[in-house]
């Protein structure tokens, strides 16, 4: 991999960075892929940039060590090329060899003329809408029209076999990624091929790599939902403490739901997500003992009677 260009005004380059003001790229795409080579070349730099799960499409794929900080500080950084700069303090030096100290900008912080309004383009939804109907064509590939989940039965879950066991943290990005997965937020069923990829097995360290218990044969964990649930197969994830932290992203619990899932047993929730599963009637479950359930064991639950 090539050194990548640099901005001129920066003298020492492994020391601090910004790019906003200097480049204008084609995409998102060229722009994070510029930024992750520039973290390889330049390690322990500045940056006003924040990289998000490690399971996202735009990510540090070289996790090169790097400080985040505001746009003005690494601005000013930038501009001074050296981390002794206090932008308070420190003076800098013109073209003209005059020296000159940085001015913090200032902006009004609401417009004096209040915000304009803009065109109301809203369109306001019919009295009566029981003859409206809404079309999606059934070979879109980014929208798709939701179907009921299917009722309880009221049955107790007895049973169940354990999907997956997270090890470790597992945040909604685990559970959904976001990067190219995006377009398909309108499909849940396509989407749904980004359950729990981002998960590690406690089984074996390894990532969208689990266990089918009926054939033997290990492979992505949507893949294997999906095996679960054409079968008749009701499963059950089991996770860690504050599973489900983050972004609130509903289509983590959209997605279990949709594969079959019934259950998710965890040392704790995160609030947010731990609501949306419930909404969803999946049923919750907390254990401080789950090290001691293992791969291909079943689970079951007393729902007449609680957990």
């Amino acid at each position: 991999m090539g050194q990548p260009l640099l901005p001129t005004c920066i003298s020492e380059p492994w020391l601090c960075m910004t790019l906003s003001p200097v480049f204008c790229f084609p995409s998102l795409d060229h722009f994070w892929c510029y930024l992750s080579c520039l973290l390889q070349v330049y390690p322990n730099s500045f940056t006003s940039v924040s990289f998000n799960g490690p399971r996202e499409k735009f990510y540090n794929a070289y996790k090169t060590p790097y400080v985040v900080s505001t746009p003005l500080i690494v601005t000013a950084l930038s501009i001074a090329g050296t981390l002794k700069f206090d932008p308070e303090k420190d003076y800098l030096t013109g073209a003209d060899g005059k020296k000159f100290k940085l001015e913090a900008p200032d902006a009004d912080e609401l417009p004096k003329s209040n915000f304009d309004p803009g065109q109301d383009t809203y369109q306001y939804p019919p009295k009566d809408g029981c003859a409206e109907q809404v079309d999606v064509s059934p070979t879109s590939q980014r929208l798709q029209l939701l179907e009921p989940f299917d009722k309880w039965n009221g049955k107790d879950l007895e049973n169940m076999q354990i999907l997956i066991k997270v090890k470790g943290k597992c945040t909604t990005d685990h559970i959904s990624a976001a990067g190219p997965w995006l377009k398909f937020r309108g499909h849940l069923d396509n989407i749904s091929n980004n359950l729990l990829i981002g998960a590690i097995n406690f089984e074996n360290n390894k990532a969208n790599c689990v266990k089918n218990c009926f054939t033997q044969e290990y492979g992505p964990v949507p893949d294997t939902a999906r095996y679960y649930k054409a079968n008749g197969i009701n499963w059950v994830v089991i996770g860690d403490e504050n599973y489900g932290e983050g972004s609130s992203r509903e289509h983590a619990a959209l997605e279990p739901r949709h594969l079959g899932g019934r259950a998710i047993i965890t040392k704790s929730f995160a609030r947010i997500h731990g609501e949306f599963n419930l909404n969803l009637s999946l049923v919750l479950g907390s254990c401080e003992k789950i090290q001691n359930f293992g791969e291909c064991e079943s689970w079951g639950f007393l729902l007449s009677r609680g957990l």
